[in-house]
Formats: C-alpha cells, sequence, structure tokens
C-alpha cells in the first residue's frame, strides 16, 4: 500500500511539472521595455506586476500605465512604441515571435499611443501591422505615427490618428476607410458606427497635444 501511494505521488508530481512546463512555454514573450517613467503594470494570465527597466512583454499581456507614467519597449518585428499616460494596450501577436505570427496586432482600449513601424512595406499583401481600437482599425505599412482617443477632451469615444514620418498609415471600420498619404494629416473617427473622416493637415495645437501626450 505504500509503495501504492508514493508511485501515485510520483506521478501527480510529474504530472504537475508537465502542466507548469506548458504553462512557462505559453508565456511568449513580444518584446523589452525599453524606456520608463512612472508606475506601470503588466496584466498577464489575471497576474499583476510592475514593469521595470528591461523586463519582457508577452503575447497576451495588457499595459496599463498610471498617471503621468511613459513606456517605451521595441517588439521582436521591430517596431518601437511608446505608450503615454492612462492608455491600456493589449499585445495580441508580433512577428518573429515563437507564435510564428504573419504580421503582428495591437489593441488600444483607452489612452494613446506613437509607433515607428520601420522600413514601408512596397505592397498591400505584405505582412499587416495593426492597432484596433473600439472604434476603427489602424493599418500600417512602415511609418511613425500617432493614434489616441480622447486627443484634447474629444470624448473616449473619438480616435484621431496622425501620420508624423513615411507613409502608408490608413483607419477603416465597417463604415469606411480613409488613407493618410501625407506627413502631418490625421483622421478622425467620431464614434462608434461613424466612418473615419476625410485626411486633414493637422493645425499645431492638435499636433503639439498629440506629441506631448507621449513625449518624455
Amino acid at each position: 500500500m505504500k509503495l501504492f501511494c508514493t508511485g501515485w505521488a510520483l506521478l501527480l508530481g510529474a504530472c504537475l511539472s508537465l502542466v507548469c512546463g506548458v504553462a512557462r512555454a505559453e508565456q511568449v514573450t513580444a518584446g523589452y521595455v525599453t524606456r520608463l517613467n512612472g508606475e506601470v503594470l503588466l496584466v498577464t494570465d489575471a497576474k499583476w506586476n510592475t514593469l521595470l527597466l528591461g523586463n519582457g512583454l508577452f503575447l497576451g499581456s495588457r499595459i496599463i500605465t498610471g498617471a503621468n507614467a511613459r513606456l517605451e519597449a521595441r517588439m521582436k518585428d521591430g517596431s518601437v512604441l511608446t505608450l503615454g499616460e492612462r492608455t491600456e494596450f493589449v499585445i495580441e501577436q508580433v512577428m518573429g515571435t515563437k507564435s510564428e505570427a504573419r504580421g503582428s496586432s495591437f489593441s488600444l482600449l483607452k489612452g494613446a499611443f506613437r509607433a515607428i513601424t520601420g522600413k514601408p512595406a512596397d505592397n498591400r499583401s505584405a505582412p499587416p501591422w495593426q492597432v484596433r481600437t473600439p472604434v476603427a482599425i489602424i493599418g500600417v505599412r512602415g511609418t511613425d505615427l500617432w493614434g489616441g482617443l480622447n486627443l484634447l477632451g474629444a470624448g473616449d469615444d473619438t480616435l484621431d490618428v496622425v501620420m508624423l514620418e513615411g507613409r502608408g498609415v490608413y483607419v477603416e471600420n465597417s463604415n469606411g476607410q480613409t488613407e493618410l498619404a501625407q506627413v502631418g494629416a490625421g483622421t478622425t473617427v467620431s464614434g462608434t458606427g461613424v466612418a473615419p473622416g476625410k485626411m486633414v493637415v493637422w493645425g499645431d495645437k492638435k499636433l503639439s497635444a498629440a506629441l506631448q501626450s507621449v513625449g518624455w
């Protein structure tokens, strides 16, 4: 009987080790924190951790920045992300990870971000780089852009996007699409169910407010 119990204990221990090993294997690193200011939290598998410089960011994780906080991260796909204060940002998939993802996708739930995604792609068939928001999807084919909700108090369901350098930014939802073809030009989505507005060159006040929201 004692040998029987010992055998079951060993088997149970082996199973637990296997489960834990699988859980660890599923935590895929998507990027690393390269700059940090203020309190920033990382939520992974319902666990909350305070981020530190050099920490890894994982697929499926949610990043939450506090008041006056900033975060810069370099992702495995080569892109550089900067998050402003009171921002919630989800890492869905990143090209170049062990997940073998074709393209990269993220979600902006609130707040603002800036992204530098590298060399512009020459065609629309290139792997996508997208940020999903509550009102539209931001698609990028290689550029420097800013996107955010509630810029200048416009409302939590109002999305603004501006192209800062490069080319190949589009904003789309089920009601339409707007392509940004000029540096300094942006578009606004004024709520759920509303098509992206026409491309407009931003004035100094609006552009300055956007850059300040992710500035250091």
